[in-house]
């Protein structure tokens, strides 16, 4: 049997274990704010893997400083961050995010993104952390 109908097959046979696999996958990754304060690819790759926790990282750059929406959040203030990377099937997306800071803490929010699996919503950089 072909690899592929093989694994199909499992998963039909064990539907708590792809859904528990699903849930894995779909989780927001973890990020330590400290630890994105590094570098400006730390930074990036740390609002990456917080979105798309599979994604591998590429490059960034900052788009526009500041941004102007920054006010709806009270930020004191912010950047648009582009951010290149791939997915799991290796295809090439890009992304472009708020980053703001208000004081010692900081949020992001998500203004693009081409990948066909959508951003994790549950990230906690969409509220203010730090």
């Amino acid at each position: 049997m072909d690899a592929l109908v093989l694994a199909f097959k499992f998963l039909l046979d064990n539907p708590d274990m792809a859904a528990e696999g699903a849930r894995v996958l779909m989780a927001p990754g973890q990020v330590t704010v400290q630890q994105m304060g590094q570098s400006f690819a730390d930074l990036s790759r740390g609002i990456l893997r917080c979105y798309h926790k599979t994604a591998t990282y590429h490059e960034a750059q900052v788009l526009a400083k500041p941004w102007r929406g920054q006010s709806q959040y009270s930020a004191d203030g912010s950047a648009v961050i582009g951010i290149q990377y791939s997915g799991m099937t290796g295809s090439a997306y890009r992304m472009a995010v708020a980053f703001m800071w208000q004081g010692q803490k900081i949020r992001t929010h998500v203004l693009m993104d081409t990948a066909t699996v959508p951003w994790n919503r549950g990230c906690q950089l969409e509220n203010w952390s730090g």
